[in-house]
């Protein structure tokens, strides 16, 4: 399992960062992925397919895409928000309007026990300042048979990728986040942040341990960013 000691996901730390960068988030996440953030969204709604009058958490919910993409493919499900950077949620409300939007630690969730038939986190599993906590957290408000979908930045493991995610991390983002959003510690984060995270190989068996059985792993843009849609045993 990666060391992830060097790096400090306090919660306030983490809260601050992201409210600082809240304003240019979605410019920056579409330039520097060069919009494929909006397609691997997608193509992990389509991985959960939501069902008409399933009770839906979208965690780690920062300005909204993800909710929003879920509720664009299943308009009649019941889709909830939570984060716990304020700046980012009173984006989120206004762009979507129709979604109920709160503020929520992701390892003290506010709700009660097998609440919802589906969670789904996009990019936010990273952050948690205590992973298995947070996915124990997760399982508790899943009901029996509920899903978890995850879509996430994992740890390369194969040579082209960690020489591509080095060159992109080290010379590009840094220059690019600074120059946008003015805040040098975020950019900084991000690639520490992935660098010291699960590779697909260790998440796995932590999901299981939290009682979170995969059903299916998908890669997008040849391994940039995962999908693992996990359903509670």
């Amino acid at each position: 399992m990666s060391q992830i000691s060097q790096l400090d996901k306090s919660a306030p730390r983490v809260r601050a960062m992201f409210s600082s960068i809240a304003g240019r988030y979605d410019l920056l996440n579409h330039l520097l992925s060069a919009n494929q953030d909006k397609i691997w969204r997608r193509k992990a709604i389509r991985l959960l397919q939501p069902q008409v009058d399933e009770n839906i958490l979208d965690l780690c919910c920062g300005t909204g895409d993800f909710a929003a993409q879920c509720l664009s493919a299943q308009p009649a499900c019941h889709l909830t928000g939570a984060d716990f950077a304020i700046p980012m949620l009173q984006l989120a409300k206004e762009k979507n309007k129709s979604i109920p939007f709160l503020a929520a630690d992701a390892l003290q969730l506010p709700f009660p026990d097998q609440h919802f038939d589906a969670v789904m986190v996009a990019f936010g599993v990273r952050n948690f300042t205590d992973t298995k906590a947070g996915l124990q957290e997760i399982a508790r408000v899943l009901r029996p048979g509920g899903r978890f979908l995850m879509l996430e930045f994992l740890r390369p493991e194969s040579t082209f990728l960690k020489w591509g995610f080095g060159v992109f991390f080290r010379w590009i983002l840094p220059v690019i986040g600074k120059l946008i959003s003015g805040h040098n510690e975020a950019y900084s984060y991000l690639p520490t942040s992935v660098n010291e995270f699960f590779s697909e190989n260790e998440i796995v068996p932590l999901l299981e341990t939290c009682g979170l059985k995969m059903q299916i792993c998908k890669n997008h843009s040849g391994g940039i960013a995962t999908s693992v849609l996990c359903e509670k045993s």
